[in-house]
């Protein structure tokens, strides 16, 4: 029996990648005070026959090292070029004997964090394009448990994790396991292996139910002590000696809910256990002797510390036994086994535990030299204060774990580029947090001396199993933009520069890369707002420029003062993006206090359907805008006979008692009514009456007027008949014809 086997770092297995161009650092462990050699053989996978005389094949390297007194033991590893050739590596000490093999050099990149990152290729659709085999090779993926918890482990421990117990580097062929690894990790190692053409290995970590405070290390709340300050004010910040506590505490609960699921069984069949019984409600701080009906439950804390340091509405944080009767019981010693009421005010989530997956996910892949990392937040970040103290807590952990720490070529220099956070956890009573948390996101990249970029998803409503895959394109496209080409974008394109002509603003953005990407250069760009000296933003007209800027303007404003893109909570139809499909990230030119324009996309009248949500709590969906509410009418839409924009609605009706009436539909979630419009007191219809009869039209709330009998547009203004801004919960528009059937054009509602 070997008593001593050779010990290597878990990232270290057959069919890994190392990476290119940087030293290649081996810690490991064997005997104590013995001779450790490593040898690495080098084979080409074409199939050419290799001279022996030739130096770059056959065995490469041989170095050999003495062990501590414990058994340490390190190689330093000289960089190597990329290619598709074949590595082994042997490791031998004394008896012992470790071979790797099928080892290839490349680029290693790590995803963490959240969201979209974590879905794996089982839950997932590929966009339909075919895959070649010679890229298929090229990659490889090491993806260790999801939650970091591995078999037989049934908590998070205080101590750091050294070692995966079964995590392996996977190839392609292996589709069992391929099926768990990230969909946005394959998708971004295929395109940047299709581009550079040498192997790509990706590190899986993302795991959905965590936050950033899950990565950073305890050393790192030590060195940005400004973080650790803004941790332990929400009751965050654990100590090993609260660690401990909290796993106490999970300890039981979990037995809580053992005994209430067994106890339960029992009653099922009529075999009451009284111990069993007993214990039940010792372990709930319960008088034994009261004989009261069992009912545990586990309702979320209203008053956890995370709730009050944010005033949140929202128990997303902290789960706990607040219901539960755990007061003393009376002339009785205190239950050694109860949870008093300060330990379940301080019982925290898995989510927001400090460091849980940096100690089981990160500690075990120390030193491992890599290109780059890909991190996504998760919607529990929108909490946390200050969310620029946590990202530099988390590139501090990763400096120290990860290889290489010290950097004298730029071209090495490891990049990180980040995925801002989906309209989809935008919160209903904070609705604009998301923007903001995006808006700080952004600005910390361009602080950041190491290469970073960062991938906006805002234009990716619509549930759909490809979102994942097109997520992971997009990070490749800036990753090549990063490190190999620099025509391509770094980064989702923003606003760079800007020029004024008269009331219009011509906008430039930096990482356009191609230019924009626009199917119809004469079209209407939607998303763009534009605000005056009163501070109050409306929508605006928007045009390319040669396809590498964007006129903005409205013709009411002949003194723009500030401008903001796809700036609402659920920014639909901000759909610009670059030749790169990169979207263009929502901005606004300055934060001094305004009015935001609400969603008032149904004033354009050139679509009949929009991305929205009908409740807060459901998906996103196709949301029909117009209904018919009096009457009978058939409402499309105009390409050809049409005002401005795209279209125009054309409504062919039936009367009911001489009115026909239609109506946007403002009810959805996603529009957040009563849709408030300052700074206007008018509503301004495009009427077009094609058979000439005599009509009249009524706008609920702004008054009615006669619609000529002419064939050409016509504009009618009506006065808002209450005081204040506009408020709209509904906007009811009634055609008043004697006839029984007709039809109408309306263009370009508008509030003026």
């Amino acid at each position: 029996m070997q008593i001593n086997p050779i010990i290597l770092p878990s990232w270290l297995t057959s069919k890994c990648v190392f990476q290119q161009g940087v030293e290649l650092k081996i810690e490991g462990i064997a005997a104590p005070s013995a001779t450790v050699t490593l040898e690495i053989v080098k084979d080409p996978t074409d199939g050419r026959k290799v001279s022996k005389l030739d130096t770059d094949y056959g065995v490469i390297l041989s170095r050999e090292a003495t062990t501590s007194s414990k058994g340490k033991f390190s190689f330093t590893i000289p960089p190597y070029k990329a290619s598709g050739d074949a590595y082994t590596f042997t490791f031998k000490c004394l008896t012992d004997q470790t071979v790797l093999t099928d080892i290839r050099c490349g680029d290693v990149w790590v995803f963490l964090g959240s969201d979209f990152l974590s879905i794996p290729m089982k839950e997932a659709n590929a966009t339909k394009a075919p895959l070649k085999r010679k890229v298929m090779n090229f990659l490889r993926f090491f993806s260790p448990s999801r939650s970091g918890l591995e078999e037989g482990e049934e908590a998070y421990p205080a101590d750091d994790k050294t070692h995966f117990k079964n995590a392996e580097w996977i190839k392609v062929t292996e589709t069992a396991r391929l099926a768990e690894v990230s969909s946005s990790a394959f998708a971004f190692a295929y395109r940047l292996s299709d581009q550079i053409s040498y192997p790509v290995g990706i590190v899986d970590l993302s795991y959905n139910d965590s936050t950033i405070l899950n990565w950073i290390a305890p050393f790192a709340m030590d060195r940005v002590e400004a973080l650790k300050d803004v941790v332990d004010s929400m009751g965050l910040y654990l100590d090993r000696e609260a660690y401990e506590k909290l796993l106490w505490i999970d300890q039981r609960k979990k037995k809580v809910v053992e005994l209430k699921e067994e106890f339960e069984k029992t009653k099922e069949i009529g075999d009451i256990d009284i111990g069993m019984q007993d214990e039940l409600k010792m372990l709930q701080g319960k008088d034994p002797d009261d004989i009261k009906p069992l009912d545990i439950d586990f309702p979320t804390s209203g008053d956890s510390s995370l709730n009050e340091t944010k005033g949140h509405k929202e128990n997303i944080s902290f789960s706990s036994a607040s219901q539960l009767d755990f007061n003393m019981i009376p002339e009785k010693k205190e239950n050694p086994g109860k949870l008093s009421e300060e330990d379940e005010k301080k019982y925290i989530k898995l989510k927001f535990r400090m460091s849980i997956l940096y100690r089981t996910k990160l500690v075990p892949l120390k030193n491992l030299a890599v290109r780059g990392f890909c991190f996504s937040p998760d919607k529990g970040e929108l909490l946390f204060e200050r969310y620029d103290l946590f990202l530099m807590g988390l590139l501090t952990t990763l400096a120290e774990v990860f290889e290489p720490k010290e950097v004298f070529d730029e071209q090495v220099m490891p990049s990180i580029l980040f995925v801002t956070m989906h309209p989809d956890d935008v919160d209903f009573d904070n609705p604009y947090s998301v923007l903001e948390f995006n808006e700080n996101f952004t600005a910390f990249t361009k602080l950041l001396s190491m290469p970073s970029g960062i991938v906006s998803m805002h234009d990716m409503l619509l549930p759909d199993k490809t979102i994942s895959f097109i997520l992971g394109l997009r990070l490749a496209t800036i990753a090549l933009g990063t490190h190999f080409s620099p025509k391509m974008s770094k980064s989702s394109p923003e606003p760079n520069d800007i020029e004024i002509a008269g009331n219009k603003r011509i906008i430039k953005f930096s990482n356009l890369g191609s230019g924009l990407n626009l199917p119809d250069a004469g079209v209407d760009i939607t998303g763009f707002a534009i605000a005056g000296e009163d501070r109050i933003f409306y929508p605006a007209h928007a045009k390319s420029l040669y396809g590498m800027c964007v006129m903005v303007w409205r013709d009411d404003i002949e003194e723009p003062q500030s401008i903001t893109y796809g700036f609402t909570p659920f920014p639909h139809d901000a759909t610009l993006k670059n030749g790169e499909d990169l979207p263009i990230l929502p901005f606004r030119f300055d934060r001094d206090p305004a009015y935001f324009a609400p969603d008032l996309s149904f004033t354009r009248c050139d679509s009949l359907q929009f991305v929205g949500k009908k409740t807060p709590d459901s998906e996103f969906e196709l949301l029909e805008i117009y209904r018919t509410f009096k009457g009978k009418g058939i409402i499309s839409q105009d390409n050809i006979h049409k005002l401005t924009g795209s279209a125009s609605l054309r409504i062919r009706y039936e009367t009911d008692k001489s009115l026909y009436g239609f109506e946007p539909c403002l009810e959805y979630a996603s529009l957040f009514s009563p849709i408030e419009i300052y700074g206007r007191s008018k509503i301004q219809l495009s009427v077009f009456n094609p058979d000439q009869k005599k009509k009249k039209l009524i706008v609920e709330d702004f008054g009615e007027a006669e619609i000529k009998q002419q064939l050409t547009w016509q504009t009618i203004t009506l006065d808002y008949s209450e005081d204040g801004p506009i408020r709209l919960n509904s906007l009811r528009i009634y055609i008043e014809d004697k006839e029984r059937n007709g039809e109408i054009y309306i263009d370009a509602i508008n509030f003026i």
